[in-house]
């Protein structure tokens, strides 16, 4: 062992003077990598963006006092960003939708500590590892799906109401109708990205990529006037950070089954992907500590409680600020909590810094972490592993795209399970471990019988926990059928820590077996040739477990899981029984604020137009907002057909009035002059008839909304 891994860290305070050198330079260079990305996170969450930068502020100035690992980042995470933007969006969208999905994310987080005081946190061994990859798979392609079109310069708000199937079916028309200036800015930040890893000179290691781009795009946003020449969402808007930190969940829609299902999925993602970090960091950890899984995901609950209530993103273990942790050097918690201290110095002082960042910067760095989560090398990776843990990983990926998370998940364990028994797996070991411990003085013989796969594994880590450090231990496989991938990759971790506090590890009965493939942790089954050896159980001495939990455990656990089901159940009759009297009340408020979209999409193509007046720009500018002012008559016509209030009525009329003169007088002209390609003249209309006449439309449109808003949310809070 090193000279620095001989004697551990010490913790605390005396760890704060012994390593603080080592942790505050790994927590600034993790503050400059975490800036960015919990930015983008955030926006592609559907929430403020500064939001992302107050929850890695919670992450490293609060959790890392109660954490019970020492060496991860907790912050925002890619992989929970199309559960939080379901849940923005399918709560309503916009202010109301994020208050909302606040109140789901303090809910869960409260569930996330009762977890974590039951000692749930082996929990994350019940799910099948391709399975797992094969859900950040699927959140990898999703976030791509969504980013290109951002990197490329589109409007995010024509891209509402698009599943991922139909943003990536999108990608052609975005690529020919990219904004050239952001685009470049965009492809910039991709190469550097892409091509930093490749660089082998050591000073540049330490330097994080996200940081060279914002040091490349920030000033080419400046220079090329973003501020004046691009549309308003070409630049991150922070506004009023500090005035809109306070109190800000709501929890109407507690009574609701969309509430429920994501607090479900919240609770369920956000503590597996958390768990499963804190395992993978601590394989990295350079003195091979362990960390305390079931303390930590309490700290992360309370975490996310706090930042919930403030109006934060849901945080979790992050693994690549954590991973780049411990590249960096960081020792302790201490890392974490410098990280966090910088970007609270960042929030204090360098605002108007962060709004010059563009949008398609923080694409592109979205765009490199899902290419991290699903990258060719995954699936061939996976493949070599062996053929079924292909299947399960498609499978997943395949149904988390078509459906959610949830049922993308569960679809990756129902495979698993079929091929499992397909395999010869007796069902009365798919959740029991069944095993044989036996002891002498300085030995253990432990022999595995039925089958040893990912859904017993907890039982088996319980028999495993019972053997004392330093004497022999034999594993005889030569009475089990079953051996998968999951439990090949734990039996490996067990060898190197257990001969690394001096014990030896003997492993026989393999020869019986057939592997899946080549790899040496794939899978594998008895072969034809054999014939089965499996015995009796002997009972083994000690208090009931099952799967690794006693009985007051288990009972608790069961409890909760089958409460929350029906719970969601009977959210659903409820939510089903208001739909259709819900119904007639949102029609007509999507009308409105379809409508609101098309015309400000009409200004945009008008002025975007202006500054790029190529044949191209002009006849696929213009065409669109022909194929608008259409679109507007015809929903309209459909929003009129509506049960209207006397005061309703009276506005909309005005609006009609008001719409018709602005399509006449200044809208169509100015198409007609952009087509005879006079732009001078396209110019005086924006000025001269555009601007004025335009001002009246906005105001009665945004007064329709509001008043189907309020229309809408008393006719709920009635019911």
């Amino acid at each position: 062992m090193s000279s620095i891994q001989s004697t551990l860290p010490k913790e605390g305070l005396a760890g704060l003077k012994e390593n603080f050198r080592f942790d505050f330079i790994s927590g600034f260079l993790v503050f400059l990598l975490a800036l960015p990305l919990s930015l983008g996170i955030a926006k592609a969450s559907e929430f403020p963006p500064a939001m992302g930068v107050l929850t890695a502020m919670i992450g490293g100035l609060f959790v890392s006092f109660f954490a019970g690992s020492r060496l991860t980042i907790k912050g925002p995470a890619a992989g929970l960003i199309t559960i939080c933007a379901g849940c923005v969006t399918e709560l309503g969208g916009g202010p109301e939708g994020w208050h909302l999905a606040l109140g789901v994310i303090v809910v869960a987080s409260w569930l996330q500590i009762i977890l974590g005081f039951l000692k749930a946190g082996s929990l994350s061994d019940f799910i099948p590892h391709s399975a797992v990859h094969g859900m950040l798979a699927a959140i990898g392609i999703i976030i791509f799906s969504k980013q290109i079109h951002i990197l490329l310069g589109i409007d995010p708000s024509t891209l509402k109401g698009l599943d991922p199937i139909g943003l990536l079916e999108r990608i052609p028309d975005s690529v020919m109708h990219a904004n050239q200036p952001i685009a470049i800015i965009g492809m910039i930040s991709l190469i550097i990205l892409f091509g930093m890893p490749k660089i082998k000179i050591n000073f540049l290691k330490k330097i994080p990529a996200p940081m060279v781009v914002l040091l490349i795009a920030i000033p080419a946003a400046f220079m090329l006037d973003f501020n004046t020449t691009q549309p308003a969402h070409a630049l991150v808007h922070i506004g009023n950070f500090w005035a809109s930190v306070g109190y800000n969940p709501d929890f109407s829609a507690i009574t609701t089954f969309v509430f429920w299902k994501y607090v479900f999925m919240l609770l369920a993602v956000g503590s597996l992907e958390s768990l499963l970090t804190v395992k993978a960091v601590d394989g990295l950890d350079p003195w091979k500590r362990q960390s305390d899984f079931n303390k930590d995901l309490a700290a992360v609950g309370a975490g996310n409680v706090v930042s919930g209530l403030l109006g934060g993103l849901p945080m979790i273990s992050e693994v690549a600020r954590s991973s780049a942790n411990v590249r960096f050097g960081g020792r302790t918690v201490w890392a974490n909590f410098f990280h966090g201290s910088f970007l609270l110095v960042a929030m204090l002082l360098m605002i108007p810094v962060i709004e010059m960042i563009p949008n398609a910067a923080l694409a592109a760095m979205l765009i490199f972490v899902g290419y991290v989560l699903a990258s060719p090398s995954l699936f061939y990776k996976t493949y070599k592993i062996g053929s079924e843990q292909l299947v399960v990983f498609l499978i997943t990926i395949a149904a988390t795209i078509a459906t959610d998370l949830l049922i993308g998940i569960a679809s990756g364990i129902l495979a698993k399970f079929v091929i499992h028994i397909a395999n010869g797996a007796p069902l009365r070991s798919m959740f029991k471990a069944r095993y044989i411990l036996k002891e002498k003085e300085e030995e253990y013989h432990l022999t595995i019988q039925g089958a040893a796969i990912f859904s017993n594994l907890m039982g088996f880590k319980n028999a495993f926990n019972q053997l004392k450090a330093g004497k022999k231990v034999e594993l005889d496989f030569s009475k089990a059928k079953l051996v998968d991938h999951s439990f090949m990759e734990f039996l490996k971790h067990f060898e190197e820590d257990y001969t690394h506090t001096g014990g030896t590890v003997i492993v026989k009965g393999f020869d019986r077996f057939q592997p899946f493939s080549n790899h040496p942790l794939a899978g594998r089954k008895v072969s034809k040739g054999y014939e089965s050896l499996e015995e009796e159980l002997n009972p083994v001495r000690g208090p009931l477990i099952v799967n690794g939990f006693g009985r007051v455990q288990l009972a608790l656990l069961f409890g909760m899981l089958c409460a929350l089901p029906l719970l969601i159940v009977g959210m659903s009759k409820t939510e089903q029984g208001l739909k259709v009297t819900q119904q007639d009340r949102t029609i007509p408020l999507e009308q409105v604020a379809h409508i609101e979209v098309l015309l400000l999409e009409n200004r945009l193509a008008v002025a975007s137009t202006l500054v790029t007046p190529t044949p191209e720009v002009i006849s696929h500018n213009t065409a669109q907002v022909e194929e608008n002012i259409a679109e507007i008559e015809k929903i309209w016509k459909a929003y009129m057909a509506n049960h209207l209030t006397p005061a309703e009525r009276t506005l909309a009329e005005k609006f009609a009035a008001n719409r018709n003169r602005f399509v006449n007088e200044a809208l169509k002209p100015a198409v007609v002059a952009l087509r005879a390609d006079d732009v001078k003249e396209a110019n005086n209309i924006v000025v001269r008839k555009i601007r004025p006449l335009y001002h009246p439309v906005e105001k009665d449109i945004q007064a329709l909304v509001k008043l189907q808003q309020a229309d809408f949310l008393a006719h709920r809070n009635a019911k």
